[in-house]
């Protein structure tokens, strides 16, 4: 490769299906759905980005809802033309807003919707979703 070439970014391999892990409710966990979405999505640019997300989304599950007190979450990945979705599914119970006064705590969905082109939340108490999704080549 001479000086001035660049390497050309790979795309992102297409599943047919959505790649699915379920996985406990536990901080240790978190970091295990960052490395399985980091193989699912390999070669593809955006996987890095995909991770820290989903490290953000995943927390949140676990400390909001009834995943992160006993439970488990599951994370879904689906790759469709030109892009890339990651859902996190919790278990449900009441989301209740941080009290504390920590500045750590209160950025993970600013940080979701800074880097996603789009992303929501579905569900209610009962069981609820936090999806984003990422351009793809």
């Amino acid at each position: 490769m001479s000086s001035g070439a660049h390497a050309v970014p790979a795309l992102c391999p297409r599943p047919t299906v959505p790649l699915r892990s379920r996985l406990p409710g536990t901080a240790e966990h978190v970091a295990r759905a960052r490395q399985w979405l980091r193989t699912a999505l390999d070669g593809c640019p955006v996987t890095e980005d995909a991770a820290l997300l989903l490290s953000e989304v995943a927390t949140n599950a676990l400390a909001h809802s009834a995943s992160g007190r006993g439970g488990a979450f599951t994370v879904t990945v689906l790759h469709r033309s030109g892009d890339v979705r990651v859902e996190v599914a919790d278990q449900g119970g009441l989301w209740l807003p941080e009290t504390a006064e920590d500045e750590v705590h209160g950025r993970g969905l600013v940080i979701v919707s800074s880097l996603a082109r789009a992303w929501g939340i579905t569900g209610d108490e009962s069981g609820r979703t936090v999806w984003f999704e990422l351009d793809c080549p």
